[in-house]
């Protein structure tokens, strides 16, 4: 009898436990299922061609310290804070600041805006042969300028930005336009280009390539690589880095920070 009762109860306790490898099986691949890539801006100079979706709020941060030939050298705060007007626009705000703040926004292409405001708008996506493409813009606020002169700019900036995927892996990105100087009434064209490849479900590696042009100068040619990490739904890591590769005006950066969003 003894050994019937404890017979029972294990035969009780296994119908218990043999499906709980299946449920958490079910469970991970749920949770694996709702994931979706944060496709953030911030970590490369390449603009990505998607937007967050509706409703959402996406805040990109990052420290960036960028080293010249000669002294003093950047420390720069950078913050992008994102919102999904509809399926194919988003809202953008930029700010940039820091120690030796403008004399990078005048001698580095990896610079933006003291502080701006723009849109990405949708163009094509998932067409059967041609690359997505997007409009990005921002336009520099110049309250936030130091000067008189710097205050006389509003500096817009108009790119079409491309992305191909090649692979589950391996996705290529492309941007062309055109913008004024921060603190000028100068225009210049911008090339911008990054290969992404990902090399586990949530780390990402990329190079690329960026440069500006402007009439009667020497290219600025520059370029950059880094890392992304997506921890589960809402959080993304990355790191940075560039350099010019025309060593006329030498400089070359590293940085790093961290992206949130809304569910």
């Amino acid at each position: 009898m003894m050994r019937s009762h404890y017979l029972r109860r294990l035969i009780f306790l296994a119908g218990i436990a043999l499906p709980l490898p299946a449920l958490a099986q079910q469970e991970q691949a749920s949770e694996k299922k709702t994931t979706t890539e944060m496709n953030v801006d911030m970590p490369d100079e390449t603009v990505e061609t998607d937007v967050v979706e509706k409703g959402q709020f996406q805040l990109e941060s990052a420290f960036l310290y960028n080293r010249f030939k000669e002294k003093p050298n950047a420390k720069i705060g950078q913050l992008l804070l994102r919102y999904g007007v509809t399926k194919r626009v988003e809202l953008r705000l930029l700010a940039e600041d820091g120690q030796e703040r403008d004399r990078y926004m005048e001698e580095t292409v990896q610079s933006n805006y003291p502080l701006a405001l723009g849109a990405k708008v949708v163009l094509l996506k998932d067409h059967e042969w041609l690359p997505d493409i997007t409009l990005a813009s921002l336009v520099k606020l110049p309250f936030t300028s130091r000067s008189k002169d710097q205050s006389a700019y509003w500096s817009p900036v108009f790119l079409l930005a491309f992305q191909n995927k090649l692979s589950e892996k391996w996705k290529l990105e492309y941007n062309a336009g055109i913008q004024q100087e921060v603190y000028s009434a100068d225009w210049v064209w911008l090339a911008n280009g990054s290969l992404h490849y990902k090399i586990v479900d949530p780390l990402e590696a990329f190079v690329e390539y960026y440069a500006q042009y402007k009439a009667g100068e020497l290219p600025q040619h520059n370029v950059g690589g880094g890392f992304a990490y997506q921890l589960g739904n809402q959080v993304e890591f990355y790191v940075s880095g560039g350099s010019t590769v025309n060593y006329d005006e030498y400089n070359y950066f590293f940085s790093g920070g961290i992206a949130f969003r809304t569910h």
